[in-house]
């Protein structure tokens, strides 16, 4: 028995759905609290820096997290 299946009728050009922007839009704003970042094999490296640059109570994405340690090794001081 063989199938056929239907084609679509919008080519994908047209569509509005982009699939890979998405996930990296949803990937970009998960948020982890400094326990869960300092816990984590991404920066384990990092975990000493991490407990003196993150506060408790907050939640950082990664960007912001890279941020913050990109800042702190480069010497800039926030005031």
């Amino acid at each position: 028995m063989v199938t056929k299946l239907k084609q679509i009728e919008q080519p994908i050009e047209e569509s509005n759905f982009n699939f890979a922007n998405q996930q990296s839009n949803e990937i970009a704003t998960f948020k982890f609290t400094k326990q869960q970042l300092v816990s984590s094999n991404k920066y384990s490296h990092r975990r000493d820096a991490l407990n003196v640059l993150l506060e408790e109570g907050k939640l950082y994405t990664f960007g912001e997290v890279d941020q913050k340690l990109h800042d702190f090794l480069e010497g800039k001081v926030n005031e």
